[in-house]
């Protein structure tokens, strides 16, 4: 075997071990029941900032990537957030009398999501092309989603023990740091960009067109967050189901996005520069099925429908940046791409209720928001599009011997 070819397999191993424990921190929801026990004079935000606030230090952090992907390595920085999940769940086990160090120790966990997201698909995007490219991508996208499922399956049997003991399945990281510390190599330190005669630089960090695929990034994340938080509202107040059947959908969703990302590269294959049409699509189908839904099995068909668009989403924006970017945009534009990601997450219940009551809905009402998000997902999918028909224009055509 060549030299190339076994450095392209241990760098494949490093990037699928370190996606599996992305978004270990999911985790946290099977304790906040039994952490809400264990506080009673803690309000629901408290409790729910446990795992809320993974997801802040998940988006501050990748928004300081896109600066930091210019200026160091990236073998530090992936250590960095493996280092930062590890310490989110050591912490909690040797001191767990305040709810505010709970919620501290979310935060530095979602920090090492927040490192561990862009950099994986800027490896992917710097040392893969065409077809090899795209299959790590939906690879990728497989074992994010897959890790979470499988983290979630332990994690609750384990809560049955002490919600405390939850904590230690983030010491899985530590075999993943000693991979990532065997087997990928030491990268060169990023070069700052020449700057010109006039002070300016050649290329900007993030182009244009990466500032676009940006913001209809985070308009898909709005109209997709309206399904996960309202599902069990709008399911027990319909009387279709119960907590345990809400909480089968949400895995169903999961799969289903697994499976998504094994088949992503034949989905771009037929659909190429339109694949986030194929994406809002899915959404918005998934969105109208549950709303109309008269029994569960309407619902679980729109919990799959829901994973197939959240497993290609997930994909697609490498697929979007590593034709729209240059080598050395990649970094910056991925890590902001992952920022506006989490910040569509984090600000879609605003958004949505502001959204709601602007047509004159009630914000209480779950249905509302799922007409509300059905109505983002019609207004994203035609201006997807419209850019899938714009880039088709102007971008060169891809080397069909690469795919």
């Amino acid at each position: 075997m060549s030299q190339a070819a076994s450095g392209k397999r241990a760098l494949k191993l490093v990037i699928l071990v370190t996606a599996l424990v992305c978004q270990i921190n999911t985790i946290a929801s099977v304790m906040l029941a039994d952490i809400a026990a264990a506080f009673p004079g803690a309000s629901n935000i408290a409790v729910q900032y446990v795992m809320q606030s993974g997801m802040i230090g998940a988006f501050v952090i990748s928004l300081l990537m896109s600066v930091f992907t210019t200026r160091f390595r990236k073998k530090p920085m992936i250590l960095a957030g493996l280092a930062a999940i590890f310490l989110g769940g050591l912490i909690p086990i040797l001191n767990h009398s305040s709810i505010l160090l709970l919620d501290i120790c979310g935060f530095i966990s979602g920090s090492g999501q927040g490192f561990l997201m862009p950099l994986m698909g800027s490896l992917i995007l710097e040392n893969f092309e065409g077809g090899e490219r795209e299959r790590m991508l939906g690879l990728n996208t497989t074992f994010i989603t897959g890790g979470s499922a499988l983290f979630l399956m332990i994690a609750g049997p384990v809560c049955e023990l002490g919600w405390v003991n939850v904590y230690f399945v983030y010491f899985v990281t530590i075999p993943v740091i000693a991979i990532v510390q065997l087997f990928l190599a030491k990268d060169e330190k990023p070069q700052r960009t020449p700057k010109t005669e006039t002070g300016g630089t050649h290329r900007p960090p993030i182009s244009a067109k990466g500032w676009v695929q940006c913001a209809l990034i985070v308009m898909m994340g709005i109209g997709y967050t309206a399904f996960p938080l309202n599902l069990s509202f709008y399911v027990v107040g319909k009387g279709l189901g119960s907590a345990t059947t809400v909480g089968m959908c949400m895995t169903v969703i999961t799969v289903v996005g697994a499976l998504a990302g094994l088949v992503f590269a034949q989905l771009v294959k037929r659909s190429r520069l339109y694949i986030s049409v194929v994406a809002a699509g899915f959404g918005l189908i998934a969105t109208l099925v549950t709303i109309f839904a008269q029994n569960m099995a309407m619902v679980f068909l729109g919990a799959a429908l829901a994973g197939a668009y959240f497993g290609i989403n997930t994909a697609s924006p490498g697929y979007y940046i590593g034709r729209i970017c240059s080598k050395e945009q990649y970094g910056p534009t991925f890590s902001m791409a992952m920022s506006c990601n989490f910040m569509g997450i984090i600000l879609s219940p605003i958004i949505l209720n502001l959204l709601i009551s602007a047509w004159g809905g009630d914000p209480e009402v779950p249905l509302n928001a799922f007409i509300t998000g059905a109505g983002v997902f019609t207004i994203t999918l035609i201006l997807q599009l419209l850019w899938g028909v714009y880039l088709t224009r102007t971008l060169p055509p891809e080397d069909p011997g690469q795919s």
